[in-house]
């Protein structure tokens, strides 16, 4: 089966649909929690599904500033997997549980890969609000911010969709945002986009296949 295109922007709309949806949930919760968003800019499932580019396509630019203050360019990664996915430091579940898995997967294949992290926040998300968040995962991730224009550009080009919640008392917000993280092969070829919800043991296969 053909995997979707890239994905687009979601909707402002939709977007609204879905925080309205989750309002009666809110209070019970000590914080909000990210929306997991499908392409369309629905509520997306979790389950096993298909992961594969079919036809494979070029991975799109990505060129921003890393957690060290120096620009990054995703093509100098060239011959190594990477494993590319956009979210934020404040995220309270999806994120690290997405980042805990991938580091699990890649110990579990025994195989060199790379974690780029790419920041949908970056007006809290500074260069060393990142480095301090990846180094606690001691895993070699790459993170990555840069201006709103920048983290919007690279977001649209990867067919990612953001969008900041209402914000609290205090000054704290949610971002929803699309979940899937994106498989780069060493030729710099996207090959998978991997579910929100996939285990280590996927990650691991998935990893094993691109490296052969």
């Amino acid at each position: 089966m053909n995997s979707p295109a890239p994905r687009r922007l979601v909707s402002s709309l939709a977007l609204l649909l879905v925080f309205i949806s989750l309002a009666g949930c809110a209070a019970a919760a000590p914080s909000p929690s990210i929306v997991i968003l499908s392409p369309n800019g629905t509520q997306a499932g979790l389950g096993v599904r298909d992961t594969l580019y079919n036809p494979p396509r070029p991975a799109p630019a990505l060129q921003l500033t890393d957690q060290n203050g120096q620009p990054f360019d995703l093509a100098s990664l060239r011959g190594t997997p990477v494993f590319v996915y956009f979210g934020y430091t404040h995220c309270p579940d999806i994120c690290p549980t997405t980042l805990a898995d991938l580091r699990d997967g890649i110990q579990a294949a025994n195989l060199p890969a790379k974690v780029v992290f790419v920041t949908i926040d970056p007006a809290r998300d500074t260069a060393p609000k990142m480095k301090q968040y990846l180094d606690a995962y001691s895993a070699g991730f790459i993170g990555l911010t840069g201006t709103a224009q920048q983290i919007a550009t690279a977001a649209a080009a990867w067919g990612v969709g953001y969008q900041p919640g209402p914000v609290d008392s205090l000054g704290n917000y949610p971002m929803s945002h699309t979940t899937e993280v994106y498989l780069v092969d060493p030729s710099g070829t996207l090959r998978n986009h991997i579910f929100f919800g996939a285990q280590s043991g996927l990650i691991a296969d998935l990893l094993r296949k691109v490296s052969q």
